[in-house]
């Protein structure tokens, strides 16, 4: 099998999974909450101009100002402001735009004769000064890139000198809004077809790069040119390859009609913030741009979504209608695709390694980090062996996770330190190969003497967090009719078989509770402790009333359980502990304590100097905790409570 797609509906949110070789690569999630909004124009009113960041900050409706900085203003932005404050706004045969003057070109100098002297190049005859001809080239284009600079983006004036106050302004939002951060906006104006991106105000045909054949790129970029109105230009997409002047024509009709609708909607000067142009939705995106012959099928699991898709194939790409596939039977779709698991995983923040160990991956405002640990992995290894082994298996694992989490920003991995530089180097070399695979612009740093790995990575959207986990999971179960998902008391006998405490530890704590008998109250209200889970029951189906009063009894406010697991922290620390510690919660406990920027476990780290990695774990009470070391997985919740007052 080689590329699919899977999409799955439910009542208020569209999930669609991203295999290659059956295994998910990449997750898009769309709900009211998180509707995309990437490729949508917006009239726009400029709110404040701040020249100390260059950037400017312009209302567009949204709860947050959108982010415009200088060098996202086109080079053509004072044609723009007049088509705006036209009040019959039109781009086409006597717009403003086409009537631009051409640009002089100076009288080009007669190549010079030989030179004496060091290195410079002798006339022959036959392209003679071809050399300081092209010397003379590259000076040229660095005094021009040299003025523009000193110009500014946006025509002949400084941005802050044509950017004013309350100024009516088109923009097309290039990044969604993350977490208290508003989009960011260009005024570089596109619109997205199925083999064509039209670009108003635009003179130019240009072809992507990842056509290769020179020929090809010849025959689409003169039909193109034949194409296109006057003042427009096009960049011919990749799945433009082999297509035919009809094809194109009827993708370009598309668009040039999508562009009259939107300037029949600003004319008469209307007032600003309003949607002018929406982009597609997510699903029409992913088809729009990622569905090509590559692809072996598109399973979908609505009957009404299966006959657009299905619709639209047949219009834009005939031969590929077959791979539009519906899904039927009692199995969710993530099942029967075998990616349920995978998709459970990357809500998260532990994930297994095949040899034993694993990764924490937490989110802070700033970035986003990720710990490497060894685990039970390394037996019959080195140090130096074991630790190379796990950080190859981590670097795969992490890119893996960063494209299906769409992680973006900066991320900052934390192998296993490595003695040897050509270690560090497989390492860091290995993570460069597997980010090769990714759609997104992705830079990667080598590895540092504290075994740091910086990654930047371009975002897009908003990234899939921990936080997530329980709204996944509880709309994911409520899928009508035959598309239910796995059974509940499957996926905890999986969280327990992930977050259970070795064997040996776990048959320490059972000959420990035969000795001494069940427990009936804790010396740390909250915590479980090492008590086994019959001694649990027992104690709580119990009818005779305690001896004293027992701080066993969870806390009915989730704050009074965030308190109790801080005084846990502290009473660690005096004991002269500073070691990382694992906190195994409930899923809605975890949501709870990572609901804020920064989250809980990071305000302790800040606070107090200790790691805190949060697990979460089915079995767990929702207002219950349990700390545990994180090497070892030594239970410690109740070994490092001081004794009560």
């Amino acid at each position: 099998m080689g590329k699919e797609i899977v999409v799955n509906t439910e009542k208020e949110q569209t999930r669609i999974a991203i295999l290659e070789k059956g295994d998910l690569v990449e997750l898009y999630i769309e709900n009211p909450e998180n509707v995309r909004t990437i490729g949508d124009i917006y009239l726009g009113k400029v709110r404040k101009i701040m020249p100390s960041i260059r950037a400017a900050f312009v209302d567009i409706g949204q709860k947050q100002d959108a982010f415009l900085h200088f060098s996202d203003l086109a080079d053509d932005f004072e044609y723009l402001l007049d088509f705006v404050n036209q009040d019959q706004p039109h781009v086409g045969p006597g717009s403003a735009r086409s009537q631009k003057p051409q640009r002089k070109r100076g009288k080009r100098r007669k190549p010079q004769g030989k030179k004496g002297g060091d290195g410079s190049t002798s006339s022959d005859g036959k392209g003679r000064g071809k050399s300081n001809a092209q010397a003379r080239g590259k000076r040229r284009q660095a005094q021009q890139r040299s003025k523009r600079g000193k110009k500014g983006r946006g025509g002949s004036g400084r941005p802050e000198k044509l950017l004013k106050r309350d100024q009516r302004i088109l923009v097309k939002i290039v990044k969604e809004p993350i977490s208290n951060k508003g989009s960011r906006v260009s005024t570089d104006i596109s619109m997205a077809g199925r083999f064509l991106v039209l670009v108003p105000f635009g003179d130019y045909v240009a072809v992507s790069k990842k056509i290769n054949s020179y020929k090809e790129r010849r025959r689409l970029k003169a039909l193109a040119k034949s194409l296109v109105p006057e003042g427009f230009g096009v960049i011919i997409r990749t799945v433009a390859e082999g297509k035919n002047a009809k094809t194109l024509d009827t993708d370009l009709n598309l668009l040039i009609e999508k562009w009259r609708n939107l300037e029949k909607k600003l004319a008469g000067r209307p007032n600003a913030p309003m949607v002018v142009h929406q982009d597609v939705n997510m699903l029409s995106s992913v088809m729009r741009d990622l569905f090509t012959d590559d692809y072996d099928r598109v399973l979908i699991d609505d009957e009404k979504l299966y006959r657009n898709v299905k619709s639209y194939t047949q219009a834009v790409a005939p031969q590929m209608t077959d791979a539009i596939q519906f899904h039927r039977g009692n199995q969710h779709v993530f099942e029967a695709a075998g990616v349920y698991s995978e998709i459970q995983e990357a809500f998260e923040g532990r994930v297994n390694l095949p040899g034993g160990g694993y990764l924490f991956i937490e989110h802070t405002e700033a970035m986003h980090v990720v710990d490497v640990n060894s685990g039970r992995s390394g037996r019959g290894l080195s140090q130096e062996e074991n630790s190379l082994r796990v950080n190859l298996e981590a670097a795969r694992a992490i890119s893996k996770q960063i494209r299906i989490r769409d992680l973006g920003g900066i991320i900052v991995v934390d192998f296993i330190d490595l003695r040897n530089d050509n270690n560090r180097r497989k390492v860091y070399d290995e993570l460069k190969k597997e980010f090769k695979k990714d759609r997104a612009v992705t830079k990667v740093l080598p590895m540092s003497d504290f075994g740091l790995i910086q990654i930047t990575r371009q975002r897009m959207r908003p990234s899939i967090t921990v936080s997530q986990s329980s709204d996944f999971l509880t709309k994911n179960g409520s899928s009508n009719g035959s598309k239910k998902a796995p059974s509940k008391p499957d996926d905890r006998k999986r969280e327990e078989k992930k977050s259970s405490p070795p064997a040996d530890n776990r048959k320490r704590d059972e000959e420990r509770a035969q000795r001494t008998g069940p427990k009936t109250e804790s010396r740390r209200s909250g915590g479980r402790g090492s008590q086994p889970a019959h001694a649990r029951d027992a104690s709580k189906n119990a009818s005779v009333a305690p001896r004293a009063p027992s701080t066993a009894q969870p806390v009915a406010d989730p704050r009074e359980l965030v308190e109790k697991m801080e005084q846990w922290l502290v009473d660690y620390k005096t004991m002269g502990n500073r070691r990382a510690v694992t906190l195994s919660v409930h899923p809605f406990t975890a949501a709870y304590l990572n609901r804020k920027v920064p989250n809980h476990p990071t305000r302790w780290f800040m606070k107090h100097l200790v790691r805190v990695r949060l697990e979460t774990d089915d079995t767990v009470s929702p207002l219950s905790f349990r700390f545990a070391d994180s090497r070892s997985g030594e239970d410690l919740t109740e070994k490092v409570a001081l004794p009560d007052s």
